[in-house]
């Protein structure tokens, strides 16, 4: 999914004060107001433009000589910590988990060194059960991968073997952005974390695919592997999970075969649905 690009957004002037304020009195509730009122919730759409200008004067600020960490590592790992009893996904009060977020991602691209302590925070943050949360650690990684991409890549394909299906997810999701995509190099690499996590994925048993978190990481895998088959032509893993006997393996190639980006194929699509059918 990625970030809107950091154009200023309107109030950020005054976030970033508040988060200065924030810092030098430890009093964020402030901060958390504007970024509350900033967030377009309740409603269909959080502002991901407000997080992501909210990241980036993270980001700014880390890169100072004496960075405020003593200050700054609390707060956000305060926000990070909200469950869904104190921030629902659908209440304005989940811009505070998304927004720490969105910060470990700028704040890991832009202090080398910090890189892995924020990428564990974001694994972490990975099996979250608010949907809107896990949508900000794919684009934190993917803003990782913008940095440093074969250290992230290599984590990436860790996270698709993980025991957790959301941080599966995670993994497929963060990989599956194809302006990330260009070279042939990336784009196999990409294709190698969805062939990861559709391995992690058929080893489920029957039993535990009908838990939501097993769910979603299905749901997943029924878009992230057309964007990496689409920047790399290669369809082998559609051949194998349209000739599965295993009619979850079938469902996903049925639903990547859909995608328009898969159109420049029509061969190949026609093939795989009918032997996926």
């Amino acid at each position: 999914m990625g970030l809107p690009q950091y154009s200023e957004v309107e109030g950020m002037g005054e976030v970033r004060a508040l988060l200065d304020e924030a810092l030098a009195t430890g009093d964020d509730g402030a901060l958390r107001a504007a970024l509350m009122a900033g967030s377009r919730l309740p409603g269909p759409r959080m502002s991901l433009e407000f997080v992501a200008r909210f990241a980036v004067s993270v980001g700014e600020l880390v890169q100072r000589p004496d960075p405020p960490v003593g200050a700054l590592e609390p707060l956000l790992d305060g926000w990070a910590a909200l469950g869904p009893e104190e921030a629902p996904g659908d209440r304005p009060e989940v811009v505070l988990p998304c927004a720490a977020v969105a910060s470990y991602g700028e704040v890991g691209a832009v202090r080398p060194d910090w890189w892995p302590d924020e990428v564990a925070k974001l694994r972490q943050a990975a099996g979250d059960a608010r949907w809107r949360v896990r949508e900000l650690v794919a684009a934190a990684m993917q803003r990782l991968l913008e940095a440093d991409w074969d250290r992230t890549i290599e984590e990436l394909r860790g996270w698709a073997e993980a025991r957790g299906p959301l941080v599966v997810r995670a993994a497929a999701a963060s990989a599956a952005e194809p302006r990330l995509l260009a070279s042939p190099a990336r784009a196999e690499a990409a294709l190698d974390v969805q062939r990861r996590a559709v391995a992690t994925f058929a080893a489920q048993p029957a039993e535990v695919r009908r838990t939501e978190a097993v769910r979603a990481l299905r749901q997943a895998l029924g878009f992230t592997i057309s964007v990496a088959v689409a920047a790399t032509g290669d369809f082998r893993l559609l051949d194998v999970l349209a000739a599965s006997d295993d009619k979850d393996l079938r469902w996903v190639a049925r639903e990547n075969l859909r995608k328009k980006r898969l159109a420049p194929w029509p061969e190949d699509i026609a093939r795989l649905r009918a032997l996926a059918s």
